[in-house]
C-alpha cells in the first residue's frame, strides 16, 4: 500500500488531470453515442480513448515525463477504454460486426484498446527524446 501511495503522490497531477479529462471525455462520448446509435460499431473508439491519455500527458509535460509516469498514464488510458468496453458489453451494445477475422466486437474493442495504449506509450516515449 505504501508503494502505491508513493507512486500516486509523485505523479504531476495537473498534467494527468488534463490528459485524463480529454480521454475520459472521449470515453463518455463513445459510450453515449454507442448507446444512442444502437447497432452501430465505433471500431476505432477504444484505440482513440486509450491513445489520447498518454500522448496528451507526454505533450503537457514538455517531454519531461518519466517512463513510470508515462506508463501510469498509458494504463489509465487503457483502463478508460476497457471500462467503456465493459459498459457497452453489459448494455448489450457491442454486438455489431468486427474488423478482425476472429472474435466479435468485444474482442475487437479489447485488442484495439491495447494497441491504442501501446501506440500512445510509444508516441509519448518518442516525445521525451
Amino acid at each position: 500500500m505504501q508503494v502505491l501511495r508513493q507512486v500516486l503522490t509523485n505523479i504531476p497531477l495537473s498534467q494527468f488531470r488534463r490528459a485524463s479529462s480529454f480521454s475520459g471525455g472521449l470515453a463518455v462520448l463513445w459510450v453515449a453515442l454507442a448507446l444512442i446509435r444502437t447497432g452501430t460499431t465505433f471500431h476505432l473508439a477504444p484505440a482513440l480513448v486509450a491513445v489520447v491519455l498518454p500522448v496528451t500527458f507526454a505533450y503537457d509535460s514538455d517531454g519531461k515525463a518519466s517512463t513510470r509516469d508515462l506508463g501510469l498514464a498509458t494504463l489509465g488510458g487503457l483502463g478508460l477504454a476497457l471500462l467503456g468496453t465493459l459498459i457497452l458489453t453489459v448494455a448489450g451494445e457491442l454486438t455489431g460486426p468486427s474488423l478482425l477475422p476472429f472474435g466479435g466486437a468485444v474482442t475487437e474493442a479489447v485488442i484495439f484498446a491495447i494497441a491504442g495504449a501501446a501506440t500512445g506509450f510509444v508516441i509519448g516515449a518518442v516525445r521525451r527524446t
